[in-house]
This record gives C-alpha cells, structure tokens and sequence, in this order.
C-alpha cells in the first residue's frame, strides 16, 4: 500500500511537470536569430508577425516561435509576416524591410501589390521601374529581380530588377556579366535610348573590370545606386571620376 501511493505521487507530480512545462512553453518566451517573440500556434501569428520553427521545444506539432516586428517601407508601414501567409495580407508585401532572408517580407495594408512583369515592355517601362525604387538606399549586393534585398539595391542590383519588372527578362547580376551578356544589344553610347544600360569599368578595361552600370533616361542624365551614401537617384552622367571610366557601348534588353 505504500509502495502504491509513492508510484502514485511520483506519477501525478509527472504529470503535473508535464502540464506545467506545455504551460510554459506555449505562451512563454522564446529567442531567434531574427528576435524575440512568443511560443504560439502558428496560425495565431498571421498578420501579427513571423513563425520560426524550433525554437519552442517543448511545444507539440504546430506550435512555434511567433516574433512580431514592425517595418516600414516606401509604400507605408506594416508588419513582417512569413511569405506563406500572403494571401492574408490585404496589401503589398515588401522584401528587403524585415529580419532573416526574402521569406519573410513585410504586409503593408492597404497599399497596392507590386505589378507582375508585363513582358514586351520597352525602354521607359525600364526607366518607370527604376524611378519608383529612388529614395532607397544603396546596399552593397542589395536588389534582384524580386525586388530590393537588405534594404535597398546595389547598382546592378537595380538594373535586373528594371529589365525583369519591364521586359521580364532576367539578366545577369553583375555589371561585368551585364555588359558581356549574350541577351543584350550593343550599340554606340552615343545611340543609347531612355532604358538602356551604361557602364564604367576601372581603368576604361571594359573587357575585364567593368564595375558599374546606370540606366540612361535622356541626353546627359540616368537613374542609378552609385554608392555607398547616396540612394537610387537621378544624376548626370559622367564620364570618369576615381580611376572608372564610362564604357563605349550602351547596352539594350528591351
């Protein structure tokens, strides 16, 4: 008798142990790499933030990490959501303006989603896509056909994510694999048109160092991210400055 109210205590005090750990757990705090948040079923976190997985051990199936950050973008402020619950958002989602990689992107509510590429697009569509990224900063590997990455765009960063919104062509991503692209058309700068691709290379070796591309609006003038400190803006176009020097040959993808 009593050996059988020991087994008896041990086995409620188990179970109570057991309760109070799933307590615990969910409701309960937890760390990610991309911030803290709160042990939650997941599709309680839709709209109000992100699920990351493993992070609540203690949780059973379809419980997770649920981080909730705020972000703000060109088209307004909103909230980082996973990807896969875009089809809750009823607005746009943002990459480049949340923690962790393109996954998780940030729902700004009532704001219009981005257009899918058009394809047959022509040179000013070009030019379009690029004027509606200026203010956002430069970003050293920043931007891509989806978008802009880590907050901003890189220059060639910039002009894929051009071509592909306008032409839905994808590019290479570099501008020294831009410039030698088998998909564009070379042509005298002097016979670029509004959305064509121009570019510099260290020393004039446009062969080898090609280091940076803008795109050409009108005579004397492109859109581009020139460098760390200066957002997507319009400026003049120059022809040398701090030992590049602008290339002979304009390049078209439209």
């Amino acid at each position: 008798m009593h050996s059988f109210n020991i087994l008896t205590i041990l086995s409620l005090a188990s179970s109570s142990l057991a309760i109070g750990v799933f307590e615990r757990a969910v409701g309960g705090a937890c760390n990610t790499p991309n911030g803290g948040g709160t042990c939650e079923k997941t599709g309680n976190c839709v709209l109000s933030g992100f699920n990351m997985a493993s992070y609540c051990p203690n949780d059973p199936d379809g419980v997770q990490c649920c981080v909730k950050k705020t972000c703000s973008t060109p088209k307004g402020s909103g909230t980082c959501i996973n990807t896969a619950d875009k089809g809750s958002c009823k607005g746009a989602m943002v990459p480049g303006y949340c923690p962790g990689d393109d996954t998780i992107q940030c729902c700004v509510p009532g704001a219009s989603p981005p257009s899918p590429p058009s394809g047959g697009g022509n040179g000013a569509d070009v030019v379009a896509a690029a004027v509606k990224e200026e203010g956002l900063p430069y970003v050293w590997g920043g931007g891509g056909c989806s978008g802009p990455s880590k907050g901003g765009f890189d220059c060639s960063g910039l002009t894929q994510y051009a071509i592909c919104q306008a032409v839905d062509k994808t590019i290479p991503r570099t501008a020294q694999t831009q410039y030698h692209s088998s998909l564009g058309k070379h042509m005298p700068r002097a016979e670029a048109k509004a959305g064509d691709l121009i570019f510099w290379a260290d020393g004039g070796d446009c062969a080898n160092d090609v280091a940076h591309v803008g795109i050409f609006m009108r005579d004397g003038w492109m859109v581009n991210a020139a460098h760390t400190g200066t957002p997507v803006r319009e400026q003049s176009i120059w022809t040398s400055s701090g030992g590049e020097s602008i290339c002979p040959d304009a390049v078209r993808f439209w």
